[in-house]
């Protein structure tokens, strides 16, 4: 992560804009258990880009699980994340670890929504993806 970052409000997390400038990379440590807890990573990313005049956004969630049921995945993508800023021009990415498939349902849940979002298991697919401008 680079200097442009704000990981102080929230241990075992990394917030920065990424050295090419085009998106912020948000990356967690540990496991999201509900929404409310997505919710308050994305109010984080979202003011950071705004701060960088950046409206794309990868969630580096390599290495960990998302375990948020359903309905809280539900209620996140058609509530939450729009209470905390996000509008339908911004970019998101989901990198997850090959194999891992908990995070299959918010990227549904989010494109039913209305967002621009994709599920990559590749960094520098999800860098180039995220590179193309926001949607």
């Amino acid at each position: 992560m680079d200097p442009a970052s704000d990981s102080a409000s929230l241990p075992n997390h990394e917030l920065a804009l990424s050295p090419d400038g085009c998106f912020i990379h948000y990356r967690s440590r540990v496991s999201a258990r509900d929404g409310q807890e997505m919710a308050t990573r994305l109010a984080a990313a979202i003011a950071l880009g705004r701060a960088h005049q950046v409206s794309q956004i990868l969630f580096d969630c390599r290495g960990t699980v998302f375990t948020a049921g359903l309905g809280a995945q539900y209620e996140y993508a058609y509530n939450l994340a729009r209470r905390q800023g996000l509008d339908r021009h911004w970019r998101l990415c989901l990198l997850v670890s090959p194999g891992d498939r908990s995070y299959d349902f918010q990227e549904t849940a989010l494109l039913n929504a209305g967002y621009n979002v994709r599920l990559l298991t590749d960094f520098a697919a999800a860098s180039a993806w995220l590179a193309t401008g926001p949607g």
